[in-house]
């Protein structure tokens, strides 16, 4: 596959900070990730996944080894209608979450909207467990497509062999997943697309909006909110060089 050396990895996060990878692997599809992974494996050479790059902080010494992205290949998102008022969106991992979640919309097809205004791709929703307060990715996961590090080989996972936990989902081993299987059910369209619009229009209002971050940082403790928290402690606008909790939202850093 396609293969950079030295490559900065700044261009590859959300934070858009971070050194050089040895090498950057952009593989375009399942075949060349499978051998990609085969070749690490025998060459013994340390491997790391990268999804969107939110929630990836990169250090200024960059990354040892192979540096794998997704963001090359893994896109398509196709649909397959079931009987009644029930469908599978199969998506790969490496496409943007806004593009998924505008997939479903213009089609009429609920389970998806606790996705919006996520950053990052599908892979790294699924890795996180991304959601709302009330409602998670785990929701509409049905299956997914994986390579497991150990053995190589493409398989198909089903959502109950994986633990789901808050902002957290556990494997049964290390592995690369390449594409999730998602249920959802018929709606209007325009009620979507409207419900949409209007968390849109809020979170811009509440967020630092178009600044460059990684979404919220921190996991909220049980019966509190952390963005509250940081902001009780009057640390809104603490700025260490060129990182800052922002001014808008005390549970975001940006740079």
């Amino acid at each position: 596959c396609e293969l950079r050396f030295g490559e900065p990895l700044s261009a590859y996060t959300t934070f858009q900070v971070g050194g050089p990878a040895d090498v950057l692997a952009l593989p375009r599809d399942e075949s060349e990730l499978e051998e990609l992974v085969e070749r690490c494996s025998s060459e013994g050479l340390e491997s790391t996944v990268i999804g969107g790059g939110a929630n990836t902080l990169v250090l200024d010494g960059g990354v040892r080894g192979v540096v794998i992205s997704l963001s090359k290949g893994f896109r398509q998102i196709t649909l397959e209608e079931a009987p009644g008022e029930t469908a599978r969106i199969e998506s790969g991992a490496g496409v943007k979450i806004p593009a998924l979640v505008r997939f479903a919309t213009a089609g009429g097809w609920e389970g998806l909207e606790c996705l919006s205004g996520v950053p990052g791709t599908v892979g790294g929703a699924l890795a996180m467990n991304a959601g709302t307060g009330k409602r998670f990715i785990e929701d509409s996961v049905e299956s997914i497509r994986w390579i497991r590090l150990s053995q190589g080989g493409v398989e198909r996972l089903l959502a109950g062999e994986i633990q789901f936990g808050y902002r957290t989902a556990l494997f049964p081993e290390p592995g690369i997943v390449t594409s999730i299987c998602f249920r959802v059910i018929r709606k209007d369209s325009e009620k979507l697309r409207t419900f949409l619009q209007a968390d849109a229009k809020a979170r811009r209002e509440r967020q630092p909006w178009g600044m460059p971050c990684a979404g919220s940082i921190f996991r909220n403790p049980p019966g509190d909110f952390a963005g509250r928290l940081i902001e009780s402690a009057g640390l809104k606008g603490r700025r260490i060089g060129g990182a800052e909790v922002s001014e808008v939202h005390g549970n975001f850093i940006v740079n």
